[in-house]
């Protein structure tokens, strides 16, 4: 039987950094903008709408300001501004805003604030944010914890595509801790895992397989193909 191979390695560093593709328009006046030269005479532009409300600029602000691009890195400032653009509902925002708090960038660090936007980034389908918040659920960092919870967070990432989400569910369920202990389902998710090429995985994976009958590896194949589908 061919198992599949681990490939593209995924940076583990990479699930805290999230860029949304297809943002929703800027007021009439950043629509109708042409490429910026002056930016500091753009920056006007992004504040102006941003102060005016505009969630857009709001983020995008946000985004300047931590990384330094466009604008003086200035974590405080980036905190300030995806905290008005995440009191809007925006995803990214949230997000961004919840990695700022768990790590203190921009003002004192606050788990519990953290994983409050966390999760309500996770409502929105960031995956990063799951997979964010479940890390903190099972190692109990600055909450209580708790790997049932975790789990269900860990699922919602890895099927959003984030690898070390896929190894962490396949250790939960290795382990049997916030979930009923099934090596089956296991082996499946570090297949996942491996694929995504992450570290670890390929490693736990064939050790798993030499311990199971050939009747659950072909079901684990079968799991892992619903994954995919799922």
């Amino acid at each position: 039987m061919n198992w599949p191979n681990s490939h593209s390695r995924l940076s583990l560093t990479a699930v805290f950094i999230v860029l949304i593709a297809g943002s929703p328009p800027m007021s009439e006046a950043l629509a109708q903008e042409q490429p910026i030269l002056d930016w500091g005479q753009g920056l006007k532009w992004y504040e102006r709408a941003a102060n005016e409300g505009n969630v857009e600029a709001q983020y995008r602000l946000g985004l300047f300001h931590e990384r330094g691009v466009n604008a003086p890195q200035d974590f405080k400032a980036a905190r300030n501004w995806y905290y008005q653009a995440a009191q809007q509902g925006h995803g990214a925002a949230q997000f961004r805003l919840a990695a700022l708090l768990q790590v203190g960038q921009g003002g004192a660090a606050n788990a519990e604030a953290a994983a409050l936007w966390y999760r309500q980034a996770a409502r929105q389908g960031i995956a990063q944010a799951s997979h964010n918040l479940a890390v903190m659920l099972e190692r109990g960092l600055g909450i209580p914890t708790d790997p049932a919870e975790a789990a269900q967070h860990y699922d919602a990432a890895a099927r959003g595509g984030i690898g070390p989400a896929a190894m962490n569910l396949a250790m939960l369920f290795l382990d049997g801790r916030g979930v009923e202990q099934d090596s089956v389902t296991a082996l499946a998710w570090l297949m996942f895992a491996a694929d995504r090429g992450v570290a670890g995985a390929v490693v736990v994976r064939d050790d798993l397989v030499d311990k199971l009958s050939e009747n659950d590896r072909r079901e684990a194949l079968a799991r892992l193909e619903a994954i995919r589908g799922g």
